[in-house]
């Protein structure tokens, strides 16, 4: 792989994982550059990659409860925790993250506690969240171009949150602000709660959810040339754009600065209480914000082909990483989780040959035969099985071959 323009390096050195998903233990070192893990399906390809970004981003990148990050056999066990570790070495030092998450009784149930420590010391998940960068690529991305608006949300707050501690502080506000609103709404429908009560919460709401209008108008302007970018070396052929769609009457014109977006949701908020005492919840805000992806100005989510979807969210990712990489001054690692599987050699070639640059990537896939060796330049080989990983007694070299 090419030599990156960075003095230094930025990488993960050390993983150790305890009780994580399929790990009951994993002690790993990692090398600079490349290195492609081979496994089987249900082995644990996915979940060291998902460990990584926990890392990352201090929450799972899939997971429907973060209990389930605790291994099966272990969750029976009181006091037992899912916990990931790593020694990173960055351009401002060295940093150590630990992330632990473990269940305790709740009103309904077991519910996930998180404790997060960066250096030792005990920090909050949104405090600790981007002090180490990486980008995940998996084949479930399609979901950016296809699924539901919920998945594009969580993809703006997971790269925004990451950037800025403010918008990671905001959105956790404006979350509980919401609930106890909507939580209003509702008595005020009932005939229990009056309007004027709404006026703290108004104002809160449109504080915290101004800046986040703002935040994500801001950070879509700046994605958009570097996914233009990344469409066209992956070879999409069309041009791919990206169109933030807040869910605001007023518009993108109202989001100048955070203090105009906040006004125009105040506003909005006013003139359209009638349906929302309605409909019993809060109709607008930036909790039902969108995204929609175009390609040559046609909807990709409902006229391209699944090869162009996947084209268009491999290259949402890259302008991620390059994003990223400029924001900070360093380049994050890179993760790819057997996103080989459905692209065609030549595709395959420009998405390896799209990473030069990035001092360390960590590849999965079932089968070396389909990672374009043209392209790699030197790396090194692990085996995945039932949930461990061994290193493999080859020598990095130009190249990459079965043994």
């Amino acid at each position: 792989m090419a030599e990156p323009p960075y003095n230094g390096l930025v990488r993960l050195l050390h993983l150790q994982l305890s009780d994580f998903r399929n790990f009951a233990r994993l002690d790993l070192e990692l090398p600079p550059g490349l290195s492609i893990f081979i496994g089987e399906n249900a082995q644990g390809k996915t979940n060291l990659l998902e460990a990584v970004y926990m890392l990352s981003a201090v929450r799972a990148p899939h997971a429907a409860s973060e209990l389930q990050l605790v291994r099966r056999e272990a969750a029976l066990d009181e006091g037992a925790a899912a916990r990931v570790a790593g020694q990173i070495e960055t351009l401002g030092g060295p940093l150590k993250m630990e992330v632990a998450v473990m269940g305790r009784p709740g009103n309904s149930g077991q519910v996930a506690a998180k404790s997060v420590r960066v250096n030792g010391i005990a920090r909050r998940s949104w405090e600790a969240a981007g002090a180490f960068m990486a980008v995940l690529f998996t084949v479930r991305d399609l979901d950016l171009i296809t699924g539901s608006p919920s998945v594009r949300r969580r993809y703006l707050d997971g790269a925004l949150g990451r950037l800025d501690s403010a918008y990671a502080a905001a959105r956790q506000r404006y979350e509980k602000v919401l609930l106890q609103r909507n939580h209003l709404l509702k008595r005020i429908r009932e005939g229990v709660a009056q309007r004027r009560e709404l006026e703290f919460w108004d104002d809160e709401l449109a504080k915290h959810g101004g800046y986040l209008f703002w935040s994500r108008a801001r950070h879509l302007e700046a994605l958009q040339t570097r996914a233009a970018d990344a469409h066209a070396a992956l070879g999409g052929g069309e041009m791919l754009a990206l169109h933030y769609l807040p869910r605001l009457d007023t518009g993108q014109e109202a989001l100048a600065s955070p203090e105009e977006a906040s006004a125009a949701l105040a506003s909005e908020l006013e003139s359209t209480l009638t349906r929302q005492l309605g409909a019993g919840f809060t109709t607008v805000g930036p909790h039902r914000d969108d995204i929609d992806f175009t390609l040559n100005g046609v909807a990709a989510a409902d006229f391209g082909s699944r090869a162009q979807q996947r084209t268009a969210a491999l290259a949402l990712r890259l302008a991620e990483a390059h994003y990223l990489r400029d924001a900070r001054g360093e380049p994050p690692v890179m993760l790819l989780d057997d996103i080989f599987s459905e692209l065609d050699q030549s595709r395959r070639g420009r998405v390896m040959a799209s990473l030069s640059g990035f001092e360390q990537v960590l590849l999965t896939t079932t089968e070396l035969g389909r990672v374009p060796v043209e392209v790699c330049g030197p790396a090194r080989l692990f085996a995945v099985r039932d949930g461990s990983v061994e290193a493999l007694e080859t020598e990095p070299t130009a190249g990459i071959s079965e043994t």
